[in-house]
Parts: structure tokens; sequence; C-alpha cells
């Protein structure tokens, strides 16, 4: 399927390993940089993308993202990179900077409520905004009997909510290598396929997810075997 002609292909991409992960902190919108281990991480990801095309790049624009990404654009030098501020993480207000421990991991709602913090469903519809204007714009960059690859380089629990939502609209399916995973445990690559890009309810440049018809979105690739939830 992930051959078909004139499809669109999106990879996610999360940031490698920072401070905060290893210290159990969260992060947020707070913007902090990669360990070693993290850089490493991106390194490996570059050159197991070397050899992939890759058109266009939107990214979050904290330093974790862009540190992440930097070992791919060394080897696609030409490809368009576009900043988003939408695709950054909810925004986890005094929390930020706080134990993993002041917040129920497995719920992504357990922050609702807390001071500064963005509500979770109004961090999806964020998400979801950005991506009808990413599938929106590439969707008609995509010519008939070509595959265009582009890339969303953003936060892990991020991914997991682009995916669920996707889901949650009938307007998806998964394929073989998805593996539903606890809300923290999104530290791998995914990929969708959009079939049949050019057919779908666009207008002004963005992709209106009401009028979607049937499942276009095939999810190839989520989460990891071992981290899978049984």
């Amino acid at each position: 399927m992930s051959s078909q002609a004139g499809a669109l292909h999106i990879l996610f991409i999360r940031h490698g390993e920072t401070q905060d992960n290893i210290d159990r902190i969260l992060q947020g919108h707070r913007d902090t940089s990669l360990t070693p281990k993290g850089h490493q991480e991106a390194e490996v990801l570059a050159k197991k993308l070397k050899s992939q095309s890759i058109e266009a790049i939107y990214h979050s624009p904290l330093i974790r993202i862009l540190q992440t990404i930097d070992p791919v654009l060394r080897t696609h030098p030409d490809v368009a990179l576009y900043p988003e501020n939408d695709l950054k993480g909810q925004c986890l207000g005094e929390l930020e900077g706080g134990s993993y421990d002041t917040v129920d991991m497995d719920n992504p709602r357990s922050a609702d409520g807390k001071p500064d913090v963005e509500n979770f469903d109004d961090f999806v519809a964020r998400l979801m905004r950005v991506m009808g204007k990413i599938v929106g714009v590439e969707a008609h960059r995509t010519e008939s009997g070509t595959r265009r690859n582009v890339a969303v380089a953003t936060h892990g629990v991020g991914i997991t909510s682009i995916i669920k939502a996707l889901e949650e609209r009938k307007i998806a399916r998964r394929g073989p290598e998805v593996y539903e995973v606890r809300w923290p445990d999104s530290d791998d690559v995914a990929r969708l396929t959009v079939e049949r890009p050019l057919e779908l309810p666009v207008k002004n440049g963005e992709l209106i997810w009401e009028e979607v018809k049937g499942r276009p979105f095939l999810i190839e690739r989520w989460g990891k075997k071992e981290k899978a939830l049984q």
C-alpha cells in the first residue's frame, strides 16, 4: 500500500533524549536540549533516512526538535523547512519543570484544570488544525502518479494524540506494524500514508476534517512491539 501511486507519505519524528526525560521532569513548552545520547539518536535517524527522499519538514520550534532534525537536514540540504508553533507539545503551565509524579502519566487529561495548563482537548484540536493545514498544502503538491514524502517533527504525546484522533474520527485504519502503547511510550517514529490525496476535501489550502469520506489514512507504523499494551 505504501508504494501506491499518487500517495502522500507522512513520517512523524519525535525528539531524542533530553535530561528532563532522564530525570522524569515534565517539559511541555519548556525549552530543553538533547543529551549526548539524544544527539546520537538523531544521527542514527539521519542515517536511516539518508537514502529516502523528503520534500518538506514541518517542525516544532523547540530546541530539542531542532537538534533532532539537524543531522537530517545535513543529508537533505534542499528540503523545505516549515516551523510551526502549533506542533509544540501541550503547555503544562506551572507543572513544567516538575516531576512526572505530579500527574497521571497514563491519563492525558490528568493535568486539566491545573494553573496555566492547556486543556488537553484544546491541545488535540490545535494539533489537528495544523495537521489539516499540512495535509491540505501537501496533498495539492502531490502530483498524480507520484509519491510525496514529508516529515512532521514533534513531541511524543503529540504523535499519539494525532494518531488517536484519526482513529476516533474513523478515517484511519491500521497496518500490521502498529502497536498500541502507553501515552509516555510514543518514542518511536510513526508513518502515515494518505491515499488519493488529490481527492481529499481541501479548501483554501486546508483539509476539512468533517468532510473526509472513508478511511484514506493508513497508519503504517506506530509504537514498538516490546512496549505494546496487552
